[in-house]
């Protein structure tokens, strides 16, 4: 088998690039392949740690992978999302709930195949001519969360992005309504994923299987009964917030799994409210080089969806 490198494939290890290209290939036939001279980089024996260039030519012999010879497949779905912003590295676009982001195996389309629908329509993806990448979500918002999700277009995009998460240099902030009042500051506490039963546990001390977590909250306006707040995520666990509020007495209004029941009758009757009210709409970025730069010290923000705007009118009495 061939390759062109191209430029989303260029900056890896060619080690890591044949074992994303031949998923289906069993390691130890990777690792014989190399040691046998049987990865050739521009006609030469293939050292696993070698890093690629765009332009380079890979050569791998007597490896059969039906991955390799099969495009990224996706369901083709039409577009119906809104885009908040877009340039040749990211897109930020407002997911709604009900959706997953990542595909579960079924016919429903999930976010992902969305947007790789749209990006191959306008022509910035052509699975046929991508070795081993294809765009992906950067952040992950749970089925019935609803507001900013984050593609990575490109493989420089992406993996920038995730330089800058992990050095601290983007801040996501989420919108809630939570039952009563909270202290605004910093909550701390452990995480543990029941992985069987979807369902995590928040616990004040560590402990095996247990994660850290903190999130910084600020009140935007309360009655006492209910509170509208800004969640500042600070450690990106699965159902953290959700979860954490809920140990503090504070569960999100609709939330279905954590929530308070007959808090959510209530939002449900009134309101027709039948998912949580937490909202992605706020990501702040740090200073940025690279293909990132044109989003240097930016802020990308959305509005609250409708409904939200209308059930926080009504709860507080805001005329807005």
């Amino acid at each position: 088998m061939k390759c062109q490198i191209g430029p989303n494939d260029a900056g890896q290890t060619v080690q890591k690039y044949v074992k994303k290209l031949m998923r289906d290939v069993p390691l130890s036939a990777i690792h014989k392949a190399f040691r046998k001279g049987d990865v050739r980089l521009n006609e030469q024996k293939a050292d696993p740690k070698d890093r690629l260039s765009e332009g380079d030519a890979l050569e791998i012999r007597y490896l059969d992978s039906r991955k390799a010879e099969t495009p990224k497949e996706f369901i083709q779905a039409s577009a119906d999302f809104k885009i908040i912003y877009e340039d040749a590295s990211l897109l930020f676009i407002e997911k709604w709930p009900g959706v997953l982001v990542h595909p579960d195996g079924s016919e429903a389309p999930s976010l992902t195949d969305y947007v790789l629908s749209y990006l191959a329509e306008k022509g910035d993806y052509n699975p046929a001519a991508e070795n081993t990448f294809s765009p992906s979500p950067l952040n992950r918002l749970d089925r019935n969360t609803s507001g900013l999700v984050i593609f990575g277009k490109t493989a420089q995009g992406t993996r920038e992005f995730a330089a800058l998460q992990q050095q601290g240099g983007l801040k996501k902030e989420y919108t809630a309504l939570i039952k009563g009042r909270l202290a605004d500051g910093i909550h701390e506490a452990y995480i543990e994923k029941e992985e069987d039963r979807n369902l995590s546990k928040i616990y004040e001390e560590p402990g095996p299987g247990r994660r850290r977590i903190a999130m910084a909250s600020k009140t935007l306006t309360s009655n006492g009964i209910y509170s509208l707040v800004a969640l500042d995520l600070m450690t990106g666990r699965s159902h953290q917030l959700r979860a954490h509020l809920a140990r503090l007495g504070n569960p999100i209004v609709g939330d279905r799994k954590y929530g308070d029941k007959a808090v959510n009758a209530f939002f449900d009757n009134k309101f027709g409210l039948k998912f949580q009210f937490l909202y992605a709409y706020k990501v702040t970025f740090g200073p940025t080089e690279g293909t990132l730069s044109p989003l240097s010290g930016r802020t990308i923000a959305v509005k609250l969806p409708p409904l939200f705007r209308k059930i926080r009118n009504e709860v507080f009495r805001l005329d807005l």
